[in-house]
């Protein structure tokens, strides 16, 4: 039997905020969410610039001058001006972020692996089996509007890169 959407809603929030709560515990904790998230975008789509990256994280620009702020002092990103636009700024992954990002997944990877081993095969294979309609709940995440109908083609290993 199927549930309902309601409660499936209610069913399906408390455990995938507990195995990202749990994962996330596990790795580096240097980074807030939104720094986190931040980074993950510049690692993985390239540079941004602020206006866009406060649009994507829906803070106003003065925070995302904290953020990008923040990531800069601890020199995982840097600021530079917009080739195309004199008053924009392009914030993009330093070398250092970009080994901090891949040191984070890996470790967060690590815990996740850990924690399949220790279930049956037909379990690991429900989760594998529920991961497409799982990543189709994200889809619209790299939007620029998220409440806009039209999503981008993205491959599916883009719209599940984002790491917080």
């Amino acid at each position: 039997m199927t549930s309902s959407r309601g409660d499936l809603a209610r069913r399906l929030r408390p455990v995938v905020f507990r195995l990202y709560y749990l994962v996330r515990r596990e790795s580096a904790q240097l980074l807030t969410l939104t720094q986190g998230s931040v980074l993950s975008e510049l690692v993985g789509r390239g540079p941004s610039r602020m206006s866009r990256l406060a649009r994507l994280e829906r803070v106003r620009m003065p925070s995302m001058t904290d953020v990008v702020g923040r990531l800069e002092r601890l020199g995982m990103v840097t600021r530079r001006p917009d080739p195309d636009d004199g008053r924009a700024v392009l914030v993009e992954a330093t070398p250092e972020g970009e080994r901090f990002y891949a040191e984070m997944i890996e470790g967060r990877e690590a815990e996740l692996r850990a924690r399949l081993d220790r279930l049956e095969p037909a379990e690991r294979a429900a989760i594998d089996a529920a991961l497409p309609a799982l990543t189709k709940l994200i889809a619209d995440f790299h939007r620029d509007d998220p409440h806009s109908p039209e999503a981008p083609e993205l491959p599916k290993e883009e719209l599940i890169r984002n790491e917080r």
